[in-house]
């Protein structure tokens, strides 16, 4: 019985082993394709960065463009105030360009804010994923890390379980010859007994 139960013990651990490196195998595939996925949103954030920065540049260039403009439109104005035929005439024309440009000038400063307004948000967003997916692979590698401690522990005990079942067969091959033994020193008691008799008048 003794045996028996080692043997069972032994393939229930054996089954257990099996089930503990196969949820390794899943916990170590999920392990890296969330590592790969915290690479590409990694990507996905440097590349936003980079777009960030150049809407930025361009944004400050434009404003630079307008600031200049608008002084150019004032010694323009000046200037063109002093011409006494055609000053009306070019000035009006001077104000309608410079009043253009102004407007398109600032469409397009707007559009950058709400450009750069978006690729924070969109930085942003990046930056919350790229943490949870942190927090993800930490729980995965300490559960990876748990399971491993666990599979240790099983290849220790099944080592005991299969040391203690290796002397139970010895003791019982043992036990086994001394009943041999026995029963034939039993057999040979009883054929001894039985010529003592027969040989008594």
């Amino acid at each position: 019985m003794a045996a028996e139960e080692v043997l069972q013990t032994v393939d229930h651990y054996k089954t257990e082993i099996e089930r503990l490196t196969k949820e390794l195998t899943e916990t170590t595939h999920e392990k890296i394709q969330a590592a790969e996925y915290g690479l590409v949103v990694l990507e996905e954030k440097l590349t936003l960065k980079q777009q960030y920065d150049e809407l930025e540049a361009e944004y400050d260039s434009l404003k630079q463009e307008l600031e200049q403009l608008k002084e150019a439109f004032g010694q323009s104005f000046s200037i063109h105030r002093k011409v006494a035929e055609d000053g009306e005439t070019r000035e009006e024309t001077l104000l309608q360009e410079s009043a253009s440009k102004e407007a398109y000038y600032l469409g397009k400063i707007l559009e950058m804010q709400n450009e750069l307004k978006q690729s924070r948000a969109v930085v942003t967003n990046v930056q919350a994923e790229n943490e949870r997916l942190t927090a993800v692979v930490q729980d995965l590698k300490e559960n990876n890390e748990m399971v491993e401690l666990q599979r240790i522990r099983m290849k220790d005990e099944i080592r005991e379980y299969k040391f203690r079942e290796a002397r139970l067969l010895q003791d019982y091959t043992e036990l086994e010859e001394e009943n041999i033994t026995l029963q034939k020193l039993v057999s040979t008691l009883k054929q001894n007994q039985k010529g003592t008799c027969q040989n008594l008048p």
